[in-house]
């Protein structure tokens, strides 16, 4: 892959993932009647969404300490809200740049006590940075007082590994796993390594279906996730629009929770094959998917970035952030989105051996 070609498909992978991310969180977590029923109450609202949503149902509501629901509207966004889809892809990038392909699981525990703030963490990863604090090894932090090990927390942390490494899945879901192992087990962690092959693949790949078919061989043939994602690839040609995706999802899960990782890595599957040819179907119809739809499109949007290249993505998607990006880690308050790319395009290029000076970005 030549340089330009993986900047394109790079910055199309990061900006995907925000979008989509951006997309979903105001109305994350809503379920599917709820969703509809709210788009049809905002005068000129699509649905499924084909642009930032013109209202959000609380829009007053603080969302990781230093934004609000109104931040993620299209009339009043001005810089790129923060969520923990796009903060743990920054944390990443900042762990990579420090220890790079040596990163421990003791690193990135180390990495969450210095810049995760409680507050902002959730299910597994709350419970495994409270134990972390409380002395326990982060060899078995995801496994103390912990019964959410195979919710989605994992899999919405790895896409910078795939990113660093375009085209090495085997390398992608080897830094996945050190990441995930920290607060995840089983599903939560198969669900991390099958997507950080799946999104090193698509910077290469010329048939996405075919790549998601090929990051299963990354997974244990013996799980419960590679039998459910293999199930999910097997119907995805049936799955020809949201409400189908959802009732599929809800009457082979009912009882799941509705941030496990297999149902939504099921949701974000046939989001992939519905987006395929057009960005912004893909995140859209899985917005309209419900679940945990903020975090299943920032990973259609990953993909599908990387797959296309950032000439599929229309600029109404990143435009109105400002190249800003709201931080609330601690000690940084924002970072630039063209210096995360220009970072994120640093580490790739060293990871393909190649001189980053005969690059033309």
């Amino acid at each position: 892959m030549d340089y330009n070609t993986y900047h394109n498909k790079l910055k199309g992978a990061l900006i995907g993932r925000f979008a989509g991310c951006a997309l979903g969180a105001p109305v994350e977590l809503m379920e599917i009647g709820q969703l509809i029923h709210f788009a049809q109450s905002v005068d000129g609202q699509e649905f499924p969404p084909l642009n930032y949503f013109l209202k959000a149902p609380n829009p007053d509501g603080k969302r990781y300490m230093v934004g609000k629901g109104r931040h993620f509207t299209r009339n009043e966004m001005s810089f790129l809200p923060p969520d923990d889809d796009i903060i743990y892809t920054l944390l990443s990038l900042l762990m990579l740049e420090k220890h790079g392909n040596r990163l421990t699981t003791e690193d990135v525990a180390s990495f969450w006590v210095k810049y995760l703030p409680m507050e902002c963490t959730f299910t597994s990863e709350r419970t495994t940075l409270k134990n972390i604090l409380d002395g326990v090894s982060p060899s078995i932090a995801a496994t103390v007082n912990n019964l959410e090990q195979e919710y989605i927390g994992a899999a919405i942390r790895i896409d910078g590994y795939g990113y660093v490494h375009p085209g090495n899945p085997k390398k992608a879901v080897s830094l996945a796993s050190v990441d995930a192992f920290l607060s995840h087990r089983d599903s939560g962690l198969h669900s991390a390594m099958y997507f950080s092959a799946l999104i090193s693949l698509a910077f290469t790949s010329k048939d996405i279906d075919k790549s998601m078919v090929e990051a299963l061989e990354y997974i244990p043939k013996d799980s419960e996730f590679y039998r459910n994602i293999t199930w999910a690839l097997s119907v995805r040609h049936q799955v020809t629009n949201y409400s189908i995706a959802n009732r599929f999802v809800t009457e082979r899960f009912p009882e799941m929770s509705w941030v496990h990782s297999i149902n939504n890595a099921c949701l974000t599957i046939w989001g992939i094959h519905l987006g395929k040819e057009d960005f912004a179907k893909g995140i859209s119809e899985t917005v309209a998917m419900a679940y945990d739809n903020d975090c299943t499109a920032a990973t259609v949007g990953s993909v599908l970035g990387a797959y296309l290249g950032i000439d599929s993505i229309d600029s109404k998607w990143y435009l109105p952030w400002h190249n800003r990006i709201l931080s609330y880690l601690n000690g940084i308050d924002s970072f630039n989105l063209d210096d995360v790319i220009e970072r994120f395009y640093k580490l790739g290029v060293e990871n393909m051996s190649l001189p980053i000076e005969e690059s033309n970005n």
